[in-house]
């Protein structure tokens, strides 16, 4: 028996089943392929490993009939497979930027499986995501682990590991294996992320949009492992994943795995595209392009290289500060004003919920602060006590300012303003249409989660899309803003005629 691989679709498709054949009638060769397999990745994956294709126009254009079609590679996923391959094995972190539909997740996950079902003892893998449905969700073929077991259970008996209980060993986030005691485990993005394992490798899966924890997960993960795989498409700039694929972040290697580089995807499929996407999806999932990957922008004036900049506190000028109390984090704007302009000089974005425990962090950075006048700005919910007696957000920050020398004047409104109204002030400040595009808004690089918030946020409706957890910096900015510089109704007369 020629044990080779044709990557012809049909004779490939014909090829696996004459070996499997060939392999249930005698058990060498089942030890040969298995050994093959073990030393040569690329054949293991072209000669057993399948993939999940729903779209009928995809699979039909490939030549089959059915939504599990064989995994044929292509050979710029045969130089992605061996690169990863290596990374993992010398112990070097590694980033992959990725146009959509080109396999990535396959990949990676592959690999993954790869070691764990071959490899000795110690491969053990951790698999995260932004959220932990796309992690392990019975059935979603979209999240991680139904990939992992649908691969498994496509192998022949013999190749999967000796003792193997689909019971005992297929947990929820979770793959054992019982012969070389590896693992691969499952984990939403947190602050904590990976703490106190160990792994040879850690995969990160749209790292990009990891809001809120993404540099806490990066750093949690430095000793839990010599190999982080971050991997994702473009969704704007400020991320850590931008910032590592830049170099802002340490040195990392890292690779691209464009759209170009598909032997099916050419000028005409990119023109198709083109029409059927908006520009910012275009964007983000084919293009790999940073600054113009963010849809349906809420503050779609803000343009990081015109708002952001080194600008400083000045010790003599009063200090507006602007709170939303979210449970988690909480959020608070700091800032300046001069001459019409205003600078957002810092930020407290703070997973502790205590009012109390905010404020006292804000005194202590700023007690060497001058001018000890602050205007106070924000969510009108906090002007209220709790249903327990318990003073109000703003009663608790007054209170401590004052004790520490501040004078306080407060800027709170009664109501929090109209969402739509108060994106538009927004918009003005950042690129005023009455004043030939001028921006009254400059932003400190300190103010990250600001940052990230004025870039990410997305409308929904008339409101904002609050699914992703990233609007909460800018609504004391917003509160700020609309009540400095509301939008004026002009009264408009009519003649009779």
């Amino acid at each position: 028996m020629n044990i080779s691989i044709s990557k012809t679709p049909k004779h490939n498709f014909t090829k696996r089943a004459e070996m499997i054949e060939v392999a249930e009638k005698n058990p060498p060769v089942k030890g040969a392929l298995w050994s093959i397999c073990k030393d040569d990745i690329l054949f293991w994956i072209n000669a057993f490993c399948w993939i999940y294709e729903p779209r009928e126009e995809q699979y039909t254009k490939l030549g089959f009939d059915s939504p599990n079609i064989p995994f044929i590679t292509w050979g710029f996923q045969d130089e992605y497979i061996l690169w990863l391959q290596k990374k993992i094995q010398s112990g070097e972190d590694a980033l992959t930027e990725k146009s959509r539909d080109m396999g990535a997740s396959w990949m990676v996950l592959m690999v993954l499986l790869h070691g764990w079902l071959f490899g000795d003892s110690g491969n053990d893998f951790l698999i995260g995501s932004r959220k932990e449905e796309f992690v392990d969700k019975h059935g979603a073929m979209d999240a991680l682990f139904p990939k992992l077991r649908y691969q498994l259970y496509r192998q022949p008996l013999w190749m999967r590991p000796n003792g193997y209980d689909r019971k005992k060993h297929d947990n929820y986030m979770r793959l054992i294996n019982p012969e070389n005691g590896n693992y691969i485990k499952g984990e939403a993005n947190n602050r904590f992320f990976g703490t106190g394992g160990r792994y040879k490798a850690v995969f990160l899966d749209e790292y990009a949009k990891w809001m809120n924890t993404d540099e806490e997960a990066w750093q949690s993960l430095s000793d839990a492992t010599p190999c982080k795989i971050p991997v994702s498409s473009a969704m704007g700039r400020n991320n850590q994943f931008y910032k590592l694929r830049n170099g802002e972040a340490g040195y990392i290697q890292k690779t691209k795995i464009h759209w170009r580089s598909h032997p099916l995807k050419d000028s005409a499929w990119y023109a198709q595209e083109k029409k059927r996407r908006s520009p910012q999806d275009l964007a983000a999932e084919i293009d790999i392009d940073y600054t113009a990957s963010i849809s349906n922008k809420a503050y779609e004036n803000f343009n990081y290289d015109t708002h952001v900049n080194g600008c400083l506190v000045v010790p003599e000028r009063p200090i507006n500060l602007m709170c939303d109390f979210n449970v988690d984090p909480m959020c608070w704007a700091i800032g300046q004003d001069h001459k019409g302009t205003d600078f957002m000089i810092d930020e407290l974005n703070e997973q502790s919920t205590i009012t109390e425990t905010v404020i006292m962090k804000f005194i202590q950075r700023y007690s060497g602060h001058k001018n000890k006048t602050l205007y106070l700005y924000g969510d009108s919910s906090g002007k209220w006590r709790d249903t327990r007696g318990k003073s109000s957000d703003y009663v608790i920050i007054t209170e401590a300012l004052k004790k520490n020398g501040w004078q306080v004047i407060n800027q709170v409104q009664t109501a929090n303003p109209n969402i739509r109204e108060s994106l538009s002030v927004v918009n003005k400040r950042l690129s005023d249409w009455e004043n030939n595009g001028k921006s009254w808004i400059e932003i400190s690089e300190n103010c990250k989660t600001l940052i990230d918030s004025l870039e990410q946020t997305r409308r929904k409706g008339d409101g904002i899309d609050k699914s992703d957890n990233i609007e909460h910096m800018t609504d004391g900015f917003r509160y700020y803003l609309t009540k400095k510089y509301p939008i004026r109704k002009r009264k408009v007369s009519f003649q009779q005629i």
